[in-house]
């Protein structure tokens, strides 16, 4: 008698599952790329009528275009802030805590836990105490919560340095700082870009920071375009979703290219 093969069934099985998992959560991607090049503001999508209609009224509407530049503005400079930051923690914790580097990096991490709406609160009444001005809490906000993240990404490229690199440096005369810039730092040059990169796409689609803490000429993409869909309904937020897509898809792809996303998001 045939025997049935119960390995093969359950790897049919699951593999099965796993598909289904993911049909299942990518499926709101799919219709919002379809009803993107919708041709009417109905949010259907056929094949034979396929428009970039919304694409260019996202291009022409002043307001959609100023939000998504100064989004773009402001995520690179949370980001940039976030990871130089991120560096010298992680380096610190790395080289300076011994015994105590888990302790340290669990305080790192904090931010982390703490839900975003509460540090937009707390950015919030400080603004009510001290002149802050608006703009400098709002990338405060985003670079506390870029943060952990930067962190965790350079702890990890941080973890395959070897550390007698840097002791035999020090050994031939190179000053920490310069073992700093000319031996850690390339070593760990991935992990840094990754770090960026990913620090970039969290303060790019925050909401909860954003709707606290914009002021007049300050209002990112996603405020805009949660401010839009309270009023009215339109393709033209599937096609500025759409863009957002595209971008987050090829900033992960150039993360996998640097480090692999499995290294990258190892904590």
């Amino acid at each position: 008698e045939p025997q049935i093969d119960l390995g093969g069934l359950r790897k049919f099985g699951f593999g099965a599952l796993v598909a289904a998992l993911y049909a299942f959560l990518l499926a709101p991607l799919a219709i919002v790329i379809f009803a993107s090049f919708s041709p009417d503001e109905r949010n259907v999508y056929a094949l034979s009528q396929a428009s970039l209609r919304w694409y260019r009224e996202f291009a022409a509407s002043g307001n959609f275009t100023a939000a998504f530049e100064f989004s773009l503005w402001l995520a690179a400079v949370a980001s940039v802030i976030a990871t130089a930051v991120g560096f010298v923690t992680a380096y610190s914790v790395m080289r300076f805590l011994g015994r105590r580097r888990a302790t340290g990096q669990a305080l790192a991490m904090l931010p982390m836990m703490v839900p975003h709406i509460l540090i937009s609160l707390s950015l919030l009444l400080v603004l009510t105490r001290f002149p802050l001005p608006e703009l400098a809490a709002l990338v405060i906000g985003h670079v506390l919560i870029c943060l952990p993240f930067t962190i965790a990404g350079i702890i990890s490229s941080l973890e395959s340095v070897d550390p007698d690199l840097e002791a035999a440096a020090h050994t031939l005369g190179a000053s920490r700082l310069r073992v700093l810039f000319e031996v850690t730092l390339p070593l760990v040059a991935p992990g840094l870009l990754s770090a960026l990169i990913f620090s970039f796409i969290i303060s790019f689609g925050d909401v909860d920071i954003a709707l606290f803490l914009s002021g007049p000429g300050m209002t990112t993409l996603p405020i805009e375009i949660f401010s839009f869909i309270q009023w009215q309904s339109s393709p033209v937020i599937a096609a500025i979703t759409t863009v957002q897509i595209v971008l987050i898809v090829l900033f992960g792809l150039a993360v996998e290219r640097l480090v692999g996303l499995r290294a990258a998001m190892r904590i």
